[in-house]
């Protein structure tokens, strides 16, 4: 027998194989190429990603710590009212319109008895 491969005429198996292992590693060359660049390009859109959330979470933490400020701020506040208050009840003050607070004169039994017995002057 003959070891001879039957070709048809006009191609050649010798000339085509060599081309299409060209083409071949072309491509894995272009993928390897590829591959990379892709990963790199999807982490640097994560990447930005990132950065827009811990920008906008950055923004909320600082809202929250001025808000929390003003809170304490309005507490200390409160509670310094609150002290004042206490002061004044047991010293015998008594609150004005005017936010400050003067001596109690009169108790409401010595006004209730002013009102009952008006004051005559001698002229």
């Amino acid at each position: 027998m003959n070891n001879k491969l039957h070709v048809h005429p006009g191609y050649s198996v010798s000339s085509r194989q060599p081309e299409g292992e060209g083409v071949l590693r072309m491509l894995l060359l272009a993928v390897a190429v590829a591959m990379p660049l892709a990963s790199m390009a999807y982490l640097k859109i994560q990447h930005t990603r990132l950065s827009y959330a811990m920008s906008e979470v950055r923004a909320e933490i600082k809202k929250q710590e001025e808000l929390q400020r003003n809170l304490l701020l309005e507490r200390s506040h409160y509670q310094k009212d609150e002290e004042i208050q206490v002061f004044a009840e047991k010293v015998g003050m008594m609150p004005r319109k005017q936010s400050y607070l003067i001596h109690r004169g009169f108790t409401p039994k010595d006004q209730k008895l002013a009102k009952l017995r008006p004051v005559f002057s001698d002229e």
